[in-house]
């Protein structure tokens, strides 16, 4: 049995670096001899591939899960960080998901990736259903009592539900959430980077203020006015276009910049 776990284990080692080494050779090749449009858009393609094949990899990951979030969120700061690509290219935010999926699912207590993942996934990449439904699997592995600053977790959930889906309902229990689980923190006496009791009482106001109905419409033309000012690629524009359209807006170019304007 010994044998038989030890080969499973090198067999997921050399698995794991063969995609890992596969990941790093077209990068480099790109240095080497220069990046042109194609090249930049093939290697977006290849990326996505190899993520989802990272995917696939059985959940346990051979006791190699912290590590494959590791990586996989070391190659998001790779791609994330690549302007030319992203801007000069226009090969946009699209695979943010893809990395935030593969790193919360291997490791849901990595609490400082899921900062990355809202601006990431929500505001350049144009889809905060998707870090929504990332946040709420990331949460169901957390603890106070384990990790006391999950608390922050809560909070950027709650901002994504109030400023891009408009969920109010969803945005209160959020934020009720994180004033409890900041509560837990206080208690515990741990030194963090916040003040928890601070963040408690922050999130319990939040939470009241939105107890009466509001409306949110105006906060959210702000926020997906801002994901325009972010979006480099055709694809984001055109899923902005469809989340103000349900606000009575529209897009419209003036002076060659597009706007966000009201429906005529």
């Amino acid at each position: 049995m010994r044998l038989r776990s030890l080969v499973i284990n090198l067999a997921a080692i050399v698995a794991f670096a063969a995609i890992t080494l596969s990941l790093q050779f077209p990068r480099l090749n790109q240095r080497i001899g220069g990046q042109t449009s194609e090249d930049i858009r093939k290697s977006v393609i290849e990326e996505e591939a190899r993520l989802k094949l990272i995917r696939q990899l059985p959940t346990r990951g051979f006791g190699f899960n912290n590590l494959i979030a590791d990586f996989a969120f070391l190659q998001f700061l790779q791609y994330f960080g690549d302007d030319v690509a992203r801007n000069n290219f226009q090969t946009g935010y699209g695979l943010s998901p893809l990395y935030f999926r593969n790193i919360i699912d291997r490791d849901p207590r990595f609490i400082s990736s899921y900062i990355y993942m809202s601006a990431s996934v929500s505001m350049f990449a144009g889809v905060p259903r998707e870090s929504d439904h990332i946040y709420a699997k990331g949460l169901r592995s957390l603890d106070p009592q384990i990790q006391p600053d999950a608390y922050n977790v809560w909070r950027y959930k709650a901002t994504d539900q109030l400023l891009f889906l408009g969920d109010a309902k969803g945005a209160r229990e959020s934020h009720l959430k994180a004033a409890e689980w900041a509560d837990i923190a206080a208690a515990s006496g741990k030194n963090l980077v916040d003040d928890p009791q601070l963040v408690a009482e922050a999130s319990r106001q939040s939470a009241s203020w939105l107890e009466e109905e509001r409306d949110l419409t105006n906060a959210q033309i702000g926020a997906w006015s801002v994901v325009l000012r972010n979006a480099t690629d055709k694809k984001t524009v055109q899923i902005i276009a469809q989340e103000v359209d349900k606000l009575g807006m529209k897009l419209e170019a003036q002076n060659g910049i597009l706007v966000i304007v009201p429906k005529k």
